[in-house]
């Protein structure tokens, strides 16, 4: 049974409009044609376009051995469906739930008015349980359904201090006029000895507070309510008042921390957690950095740390190809000469100079590859294969780092060690949410669905966490003290001298034929680039060989260059947010109805009517 209720609030399948108006086309095709007007009616009508002739209703309310609230209720219902084919049958929609409990409704049977069996079927949709009656034949005229059904909990411990039956009895949402309503309420001897005498009845939209009038039997067990001429949505609703304890209340609407409050608390405890073996991964490859602690300021840098690999040991390091250009200068391989356009530069290869690692030979290779005879390559405003060579040449870098031992693969034990934490944690607390669910708490659905979203997001977290990060090995953390102290050296001893003499616009010139050669001699230039520490050389290397172009709005589309600079400013400044907002639902009230101050639509039950 528990887990036919779980069914029953959790699988949403609902009725599809397209069915809804496949039913009504072939009415309209079937139509006499008998005139213009008649055609008219035809076409606009749709399985809604009926009323009811009469619309009874007995309610036969009791206790069951645990003490809790039964009802067994019986509708005959009476269509008045017009004289073409458009319906097969209704729809009668059951709530499944009132005030934070499960109503556990139960078809019983579908007949006409001889008894004999009407085909139906049953569907759950947005709280309602579904009785679709008839096949695939059509109905016309008068056509009677008699459904029988159970629920169970309809008593209400109301705020006021008493007990009540405050209910519906028709459907708000209805479309349908109702030409004679009449209903029957009865109660089983214990219930009616335990009645306190207040009783109402709330007649009207829904909302209204005018009242209509109730007519009791003789030992007041039974009471009556009659209307005539119901507009679609008018309502009828009765509110009967009981002794304080009269039905016993399920669980479900008690206070459970345990099942409505845990779980919720237990998400944000997981994803906490979570959060916190992301910094204990920060904190793991920060330490991995670390070989004496000792920082001592430097003033060149060995030919085996050339700024193609010291890229990939330094976080947070520029983009190695300008300055991999001006080591290259520097070390007297190639030439930076200014081309027809001051601010983009050529290169030319020269020859018999001393190419100090063998990630300069790649470096060179890869920007020559397509210079022409006298060895000069033009840096290309757009170029894709150019782009595509730059890229791979930094992955190089990264992989020599690996090859030559100065990076490595290592998990954070400290960010596994929290990341199972917050599993255990988000997994007990979906344990006691599913429990919760199971037991027919409507009210643990919040925190279940909180405990759902934040063990999903602790899935995906622990993917990062249990994962293998790129960290320093032994090696790579001394060459990395190293590089700092050659970066303490740039910052107190040479960013003046590197800004006036060496940027592009104070760099000295001089004449080589009919070109304006740029003479790059400092050494460490190419490192205070990649430290960030000379940021115009870096920006007038990044237009000149397609890393930038001012005011690109495209990236990495082939009519633009691949602008590095543009693409890092576009990243820091975009953003994405995205928003989750709880669905709101109504509830009935429970300050109480049967001594006044109740309402039309203000109780359980009504549900819905529609045709089919």
């Amino acid at each position: 049974m528990a887990a036919t209720r779980l069914a029953r609030a959790l699988v949403t399948t609902g009725l599809a409009a397209a069915a809804l108006l496949a039913s009504a086309a072939p009415a309209a095709a079937a139509a006499p044609p008998a005139s213009s007007a008649t055609d008219a009616t035809v076409v606009r009508a749709d399985v809604d376009d009926f009323s009811y002739a009469s619309w009874d209703a007995r309610y036969e309310v009791g206790l069951d051995d645990d003490g809790r609230a039964r009802m067994h209720i019986t509708e005959t219902l009476t269509a008045r469906f017009p004289d073409f084919d458009q319906n097969k049958g209704i729809v009668r929609g059951l709530p499944t739930s009132y005030e934070n409990a499960w109503l556990d409704a139960r078809v019983l049977s579908v007949t006409d008015e001889t008894g004999a069996d009407v085909p139906y079927e049953t569907d759950t949709e947005d709280g309602l349980l579904l009785i679709l009656t008839g096949d695939d034949d059509y109905v016309r005229g008068l056509t009677t359904y008699v459904i029988e059904y159970e629920m169970r909990d309809v008593i209400l411990a109301a705020d006021s201090g008493v007990d009540e039956f405050y209910w519906d009895l028709l459907p708000l949402d209805s479309t349908q006029p109702i030409e004679d309503f009449h209903a029957e309420v009865a109660f089983d001897e214990t219930m009616t000895d335990r009645m306190t005498g207040d009783a109402r009845c709330y007649a009207g939209y829904e909302g209204s507070t005018d009242e209509c009038d109730l007519t009791a039997s003789s030992d007041g067990s039974q009471l009556d309510v009659e209307a005539n001429e119901l507009s679609p949505g008018e309502g009828i609703t009765i509110a009967v008042g009981f002794e304080p304890g009269t039905a016993a209340q399920p669980s479900a609407r008690q206070p459970d921390p345990v099942t409505d409050t845990v779980p919720a608390i237990a998400a944000l405890v997981g994803l906490g957690l979570s959060i916190a073996s992301w910094f204990a991964v920060s904190t793991f490859k920060k330490n991995r950095r670390t070989a004496s602690g000792i920082i001592v300021a430097q003033y060149d840098v060995p030919d085996s740390l050339p700024p193609l690999l010291a890229a990939a040991i330094v976080p947070g390091a520029k983009d190695p190809i300008p300055a991999e250009i001006v080591h290259l200068a520097v070390r007297g391989t190639l030439r930076i000469e200014e081309g027809t356009d001051a601010e983009q530069p050529r290169l030319r290869r020269l020859p018999g100079g001393r190419i100090p690692d063998h990630l300069d030979v790649e470096a060179l290779d890869a920007l020559f590859a397509g210079a022409d005879s006298d060895g000069v390559a033009e840096l290309p405003s757009s170029s894709e294969d150019f782009a595509a060579r730059m890229k791979s040449l930094s992955q190089r870098g990264i992989e020599a780092a690996v090859s030559r031992g100065l990076t490595t693969k290592a998990r954070s034990r400290g960010a596994m060690i929290l990341q199972w934490c917050a599993i255990a944690v988000v997994l007990a607390g979906f344990a006691l949410g599913l429990w919760g669910i199971i037991a027919g708490r409507v009210t643990a659905i919040p925190a279940f669905v909180a405990i759902a979203f934040g063990a999903l997001l602790v899935l995906l977290s622990s993917f990062y966490g249990f994962s293998k990060h790129t960290v320093l090995s032994a090696e790579g953390a001394r060459q990395y003290e190293y590089l700092m102290g050659v970066r303490e050296f740039i910052r107190v001893a040479e960013a003046d001298r590197l800004q006036i003499l060496q940027s592009y616009s104070g760099a000295e010139r001089r004449q080589d034929g009919s070109a304006n050669v740029i003479v790059v001699y400092e050494r460490l230039l190419p490192y205070a680039m990649l430290f960030g520490m000379e940021n115009e050389w870096g920006a007038v290397l990044e237009h000149v060989y397609s890393f930038e172009q001012r005011g690109a709005t495209w990236i990495g589309d082939p009519s633009t260059p691949f602008v590095h600079g543009q693409l890092m400013a576009f990243a820091a400044s975009s953003h994405a947010s995205a928003t989750y907002s709880a669905p709101s639902a109504s509830s009935s009230s429970s300050a109480g109805g049967s001594f006044g101050g109740g309402f039309s639509g203000g109780g359980g039950g009504g549900g819905f009517s529609g045709g089919r």
